[in-house]
C-alpha cells in the first residue's frame, strides 16, 4: 500500500488497530543525513518493548541514515508532535503523581513506511500480536491512540461549552446521539481535557477582540449600539460599558425605575459585572446595559453612570434601587441628583436581624410594634410617631443598632417612598434574578468576548418573552371579576398580566368593611365575614 503523507499512513494503521483491538504509537524515524527530511517511520503496537527507558535513552537524538534496512531494531524516537513528556513535579520540587504502569509484552506487531518518490510505501508489516486483543468495541475508546474526538464533534462541544453546559451534561447528550454511553467513542475525561484547552485559548484573547466585535455590531447589525471604555495608566481596560439599540429605545418608555447591582464576578479578569435592569409594562425584567468595572470605588461608579447618561441621551432614571454600597450612593448623588434612590429592603432587614434580632425575639410586644412601624406606616410623620413611642416605651434610646436603622430609614422604609414608582419592587431581586439566569448561560472563567455573546442571547430571550406578553395582551379577552365600571376600564388600559394583579386586589376589597379611623383621611378595614341574609336573591 502507499499513502500521500505520514499523517494518512498513521491514520490508516490506527483505524486498522481500532478495528482489530489494540493501540499504536510511533516508534522510530529516519531522516536524510543531507536534507534532514523525514524518510522513514515505524508504527508499533503500544505493548512493544519492555517499558519506560532511561533518561539517557529518552534524550537520544534521532539517527540519520539513507539505507533501506528494516527499522525494527532501531532506538525509539517519537515524531516531534509526540515528544511531550508529562512530569508530575513540574520542575518545582513537587511530588510526582503516581500513574499505573502499562503491561509491556515486547509485541512485534508493526508497520514501517518509507518515502519513495512522492509517496509513502509500506515496506515492512507484522500482523501477529503476543497478547490478547480488545474484542468488545465499546472498550477501544480507553486505548490511548483511539482517545480522540472528531473535528465535527469538537465544533459541537465548543458550542455547548459556550452555552455553559457541564461536561456531564455534554456526555449525557452525546449518549443520546449514539444510543448509549458505551457507544460514545470517548469518555468524559477527554471532553474535560478538550474544554480545558478551550479555556486556555480563550483566556488569552485580547480585550481588543471584544472592542472590535462591538464596532462590528455597530456598523453592520445595530447602528444604535453604544459602548464606552476607559484605560488605565498601562493602557489596559479599566472600565467597560455597553448597551444595545433595543434597550436604548425601551429606556425612553421604561426609564422610571432601574435596578442596579454588582453581585456577579468574572474571575478571569477580577472585574465585577454591573447590569442595569429595567421593568417593562408587563412587569418583566429586561437589560438596560452592562458594565465591567476594575473596582467598586466612587470614581468607577461616577464614570459608569455618566456613560449610562450619555447612552440614554442625558435622561436619568426617576427611581433607582441598589444595595447598601457607600461608593455607589455617593456616585448616584453626584451624577443622578434628582433621582430617588432607595436600598434593598431585604438586605437591610436581613443584616439587622443579626443585631436587633435578640431584642425582638425576647419581647413579642416590641416585635409587633417594630413590624407595625416598619411595614404599616403610611406617612413619614406616622412612622416618626410610632418609632418614638416604641423607643421610649421599651427604653431603646441608647441601643446603637436601633439608632443605625433610624439613621438610614429614608433608604428602606416604605412610608418615605409612597410617592415614588417602584412597581412590585422592594429589593434588588431583579438584579439578583438576572445574575442567576446569567450564571446558567455563562461560566465566569471564560473570556469577556464569549460573555458578551451570551449576554446577547439573554437579551433576545427577554425580547421574545415580551413579544409573547404583547400577543396575549392584544389578542386575548380579559375575564373580569365584577361589573364595576372601574374594573372594566382597568381591563382596557392595563396589560393582561397587570390587569389580573389589579383584579385580584380589587376582589379583596369586597372582603372588608370600611370604617372611619381616628386619624384624618385614614380608614380602618374590617374583615367582612358576617352572613348576609337573602344577599343576591332580590331582583332590582
Amino acid at each position: 500500500m502507499t499513502f500521500g503523507s505520514v499523517v494518512e499512513a498513521r491514520g490508516y494503521y490506527n483505524a486498522y488497530a481500532k478495528r482489530i483491538g489494540f493501540s499504536i504509537r510511533t516508534n522510530t524515524s529516519r531522516r536524510s543525513g543531507i536534507t534532514k527530511v523525514l524518510k522513514k517511520i515505524q508504527f508499533v503496537c503500544n505493548k512493544e518493548g519492555k517499558g519506560k527507558k532511561s533518561k539517557t535513552d529518552e534524550n537520544t537524538e534521532e539517527p540519520t541514515d539513507d539505507s533501506d534496512e528494516d527499522d525494527s531494531e532501531q532506538d525509539d524516537v517519537d515524531l516531534p508532535h509526540e515528544r511531550a513528556i508529562k512530569r508530575g513535579g513540574g520542575g518545582h520540587g513537587g511530588k510526582k503523581r503516581k500513574r499505573e504502569k502499562m503491561k509491556y509484552t515486547q509485541c512485534k506487531a508493526r508497520m514501517t513506511v518509507k518515502l519513495i518518490g512522492a509517496r509513502w510505501h509500506v515496506i515492512y508489516f507484522i500482523a501477529e500480536h503476543n497478547h490478547p486483543l480488545i474484542t468488545k468495541p465499546s472498550l477501544t475508546k480507553w486505548l490511548r491512540s483511539h482517545k480522540s474526538i472528531s473535528k465535527e464533534e469538537k465544533a459541537f462541544i465548543t458550542m455547548l461549552h459556550g452555552c455553559n453546559m457541564t461536561t456531564g451534561r455534554i456526555m449525557q447528550l452525546m449518549a443520546e446521539f449514539y444510543g448509549s454511553i458505551e457507544l460514545v467513542p470517548y469518555v468524559g475525561k477527554d471532553v474535560s481535557n478538550f474544554r480545558s484547552t478551550l479555556r486556555t485559548t480563550e483566556k488569552y484573547k485580547d480585550m481588543q477582540e471584544t472592542l472590535d466585535y462591538f464596532e462590528e455590531l455597530k456598523v453592520q447589525d445595530d447602528p444604535d449600539f453604544f459602548y464606552k471604555f476607559k484605560l488605565d495608566n498601562d493602557y489596559k481596560i479599566q472600565n467597560l460599558f455597553w448597551v444595545d439599540g433595543s434597550a436604548r429605545k425601551a429606556y425612553e418608555a421604561y426609564g422610571d425605575c432601574v435596578s442596579f447591582g454588582m453581585t456577579y464576578m468574572t474571575n478571569m479578569y477580577d472585574m465585577p459585572f454591573a447590569p442595569f435592569i429595567g421593568i417593562n409594562r408587563h412587569a418583566q425584567s429586561f437589560q438596560l446595559g452592562c458594565a465591567f468595572l476594575r473596582n467598586e470605588k466612587t470614581d468607577s461608579f461616577v464614570w459608569l453612570f455618566k456613560a449610562f447618561l450619555e447612552a440614554m441621551k442625558g435622561k436619568a432614571p426617576l427611581n433607582i434601587i441598589t444595595d447598601q454600597d457607600g461608593a455607589m450612593r455617593r456616585a448616584i448623588e453626584l451624577v443622578f441628583p434628582n433621582t430617588n434612590h432607595r436600598n434593598c429592603r431585604w438586605h437591610i432587614m436581613d443584616k439587622a436581624s443579626g443585631t436587633i434580632g435578640p431584642y425582638l425575639s425576647s419581647n413579642q410586644e416590641l416585635k409587633d410594634e417594630f413590624t407595625d412601624c416598619i411595614n404599616y406606616s403610611v406617612t413619614p410623620e406616622e412612622f416618626e410617631v410610632k418609632w418614638d413611642a416604641m423607643i421610649n416605651k421599651h427604653g431603646l434610646g441608647d441601643i446603637q443598632h436601633f439608632q443605625h436603622l433610624y439613621s438610614i430609614r429614608k433608604s428602606f422604609v416604605q412610608a418615605y417612598y409612597m410617592h415614588c414608582f417602584y412597581p412590585f419592587l422592594q429589593s434588588t431581586q431583579r438584579s439578583e434574578g438576572f445574575n442567576a439566569v446569567l450564571k446558567r448561560y455563562v461560566n465566569p472563567n471564560l473570556s469577556i468576548l464569549l460573555f458578551v455573546k451570551q449576554y446577547e442571547k439573554i437579551q433576545q430571550k427577554c425580547l421574545v418573552a415580551q413579544d409573547g406578553q404583547d400577543f396575549r395582551t392584544d389578542d386575548n379577552e380579559r375575564h373580569t371579576w365584577s361589573k364595576y365600571p372601574i374594573e372594566k376600564y382597568a381591563s382596557t388600559v392595563y396589560t393582561k398580566g397587570i390587569f389580573y394583579k389589579f383584579s385580584k386586589e380589587f376582589e379583596k376589597t369586597a372582603e372588608y368593611d370600611v370604617q372611619e379611623h381616628e386619624m384624618p383621611y385614614q380608614y380602618k378595614l374590617v374583615p367582612n365575614d358576617k352572613f348576609v341574609e337573602d344577599y343576591g336573591t332580590k331582583i332590582l
